[in-house]
């Protein structure tokens, strides 16, 4: 009886390894081929990873060029010993993905082009896949790369989000990466995610969703502007500029008493006299504490505030400046 549960837990534990042989980790990617579409098929397959829980890491220069020459004779080739040897030697990343890129009738603006990828995960065999887009477009070429990345590494289809701000504009951050400006339509790969916007002038605002494949969800965040009152206790909006006036107007009182105030009588004819020095003292001191105050909260709420933003895309890019004037 304990032999079969020693057999079946170690059952489950390769089960579960071999499962996991092609999880989210680091993924360095090598494109080669023509050069005018190497940026595009490069966008998309760094996209795709990111979709599916990878995270692209930049290889070595030296590395990427050694690579490069392993495949320059024949990408065709099934003999991936030159890339192995090369990818053995990184610390980083523990997996690769190669792919050739050939293209013909390219004059046409159609051109058929053919993808031939490698997978390379460190502990495993490398996985060949090819895959071609006759009379390719930029929407074809985006479908056969997701289908040969699907064939070569598995994992389940993405979730759609379609992600809005009130008001728009806000940078969407998702699970601590920027990725845009709302209103945004973006993939992601099941399970929990974090969504935060952020816009100047406003709070965050920030809500966890949960991505399953192939359901699109509307995620709608609002953001209320800087000073808003949440429930808390707030001076009125009419505070700062009232407590500077009546703030000068007590400094010039106190300064009127000060000049005014009778002065001590040398021969003595008036018995009592009042004296507004000390008085008038008092309330210069106090008008011109109140009306500090009040000026400093006017000029606080009346600060202009601005800033660059930039954010990007695997395909896409957006760069401006924001501000409250």
């Amino acid at each position: 009886m304990r032999l079969a549960l020693a057999l079946l837990l170690g059952l489950a534990v390769l089960i579960a390894l071999g499962s996991t042989a092609h999880a989210g980790g680091e993924v360095g990617v090598v494109v080669t081929g023509e050069s005018w579409i190497q940026p595009q098929v490069t966008a998309q397959f760094e996209g795709w990873l990111s979709q599916h829980g990878h995270s692209v890491l930049p290889l070595p220069a030296d590395a990427l060029d050694a690579l490069k020459q392993c495949f320059a004779t024949n990408p065709d080739t099934r003999d991936v010993s030159c890339a192995r040897g090369v990818l053995d030697k990184l610390p980083q990343p523990s997996s690769v993905i190669y792919a050739g890129v050939d293209t013909k009738n390219a004059a046409s603006g159609t051109p058929d082009v053919t993808l031939t990828a490698f997978w390379f995960d460190r502990g495993h065999e490398a996985i060949a896949g090819k895959q071609t887009c006759p009379h390719c477009t930029d929407q074809s070429l985006r479908t056969t790369a997701d289908d040969l990345l699907k064939r070569l590494i598995g994992g389940s289809d993405p979730g759609h989000v379609k992600l809005k701000s009130a008001p728009p504009g806000a940078t969407i951050i998702i699970d601590g990466k920027a990725i845009g400006v709302a209103p945004l339509d973006w993939d992601l790969p099941p399970g929990k995610h974090t969504i935060q916007m952020d816009k100047l002038g406003h709070r965050s605002a920030s809500k966890a969703i949960q991505v399953s494949s192939n359901k699109s969800d509307l995620v709608v965040l609002t953001l209320t502007p800087e000073g808003t009152d949440t429930g808390g206790t707030r001076l009125p909006r009419w505070f700062p500029a009232t407590a500077t006036i009546g703030g000068g107007v007590a400094l010039a009182t106190g300064a009127g008493l000060i000049i005014f105030s009778p002065r001590d009588d040398p021969h003595a004819t008036n018995r009592f006299y009042h004296s507004t020095w000390e008085t008038g003292i008092g309330v210069a001191v106090g008008g011109a504490v109140i009306g500090g105050i009040g000026a400093y909260l006017w000029l606080r709420s009346s600060r202009t505030t601005s800033a660059p933003i930039a954010a990007f895309t695997g395909d896409t890019g957006y760069i401006g400046w924001q501000g409250r004037f």
